[in-house]
């Protein structure tokens, strides 16, 4: 396999799975809650029949929607206010909850009725995907998926497509344009949600990820101001992401579309999806070198989080 000394590959092929501290019974209709890379995370729920939304959903306003049996709160550090304070409300409302967290001992696992604990990925990132891959692991546990040899077939499909040749070199725009898009359909929802935060992260502009077709009744649009469309192709689909495509160039749209390998669409579409996303982080790496676009508006805006998480306990 390539890329072994790639640390993040590397570093998931050593780790255990994640640990759920309860009995994995049927959590029924479950509305699965994060914020920013978290909420990519529980997108993937959605094929299971839940629904994922905004902690500060829940958080900011009054009640909670009906219809759900469990409410599952993920946050990797377990302080993301808005999810703690969900996970409080829905307890408070008579729900059962669950906390998905790398951290035990933290607001959210104290708050739910029980602990999915995430497993650990020790390793060093510029631009982290290492929370979004521990997380979507450790919420699929919580949903009965088997999870053994998971982070081993995710670091096959990351090693997979950082073997590629990278498309910022040959298919990226020259200059940064005014906005970007991040084109998807059902299989690849959560990676396309986790591209777009990456970008924002690494280039400072204005990324938008959106559904396959809802990007072909507007974005064809949007101009005259540079545009680059980027179109995530799992297994399904590809006919009507080439000629959407084809529209959008067109238009004079910048247009890429970047395919999960064969080989990786041989297995569990969810391994595949968690290694395209995670992908996303090295493609915006890359990208902000490109165009000379520092990674966090170079340090810029602060890194603690401070504004988002509950101002005491955990870690």
């Amino acid at each position: 396999m390539t890329n072994t000394s790639d640390p993040l590959i590397t570093a998931l092929r050593t780790i255990s799975g994640p640990t759920v501290t309860s009995d994995r019974d049927d959590i029924g209709r479950g509305l699965f809650v994060g914020s920013g890379d978290s909420l990519a995370a529980c997108l993937l729920l959605e094929r299971f029949g839940h629904r994922a939304q905004s902690a500060g959903d829940l958080a900011w306003i009054a009640g909670l929607p009906p219809g759900y049996d469990t409410v599952v709160g993920v946050s990797h550090s377990g302080r993301t206010a808005a999810t703690v304070q969900a996970i409080e409300a829905a307890r408070t409302a008579g729900r059962r909850t669950v906390a998905v967290t790398a951290n035990s001992s933290s607001p959210l696992a104290r708050a739910a009725h029980s602990t999915v604990l995430a497993p650990a990925i020790e390793v060093d990132e510029k631009i982290p995907a290492a929370g979004y891959i521990a997380l979507a692991l450790a919420a699929l546990a919580r949903e009965g998926i088997d999870t053994r040899g998971a982070a081993a077939a995710v670091a096959d499909g990351l090693a997979l497509l950082t073997d590629c040749p990278t498309p910022v070199d040959e298919r990226w725009p020259i200059y940064p344009p005014d906005a970007i898009s991040v084109l998807t359909l059902p299989d690849l929802r959560s990676a396309g949600d986790f591209w777009s935060l990456k970008l924002i992260e690494a280039t400072g502009l204005c990324v938008r990820s959106v559904p396959l077709e809802e990007a072909g009744h507007v974005d064809y649009f949007i101009g005259p101001q540079s545009h680059l469309s980027i179109h995530l192709i799992g297994s399904q689909g590809t006919a009507r992401h080439h000629r959407l495509a084809q529209a959008l160039a067109g238009n004079g749209h910048d247009v890429v579309s970047i395919a999960v390998p064969d080989p990786a669409t041989a297995g569990d579409p969810m391994w595949s999806e968690i290694a395209m996303a995670a992908y996303g982080a090295y493609v915006a790496q890359e990208t902000a070198l490109r165009w000379d676009r520092p990674l966090f508006r170079g340090g810029e805006v602060p890194m603690d989080a401070r504004h988002i998480q509950t101002p005491t306990g955990g870690s």
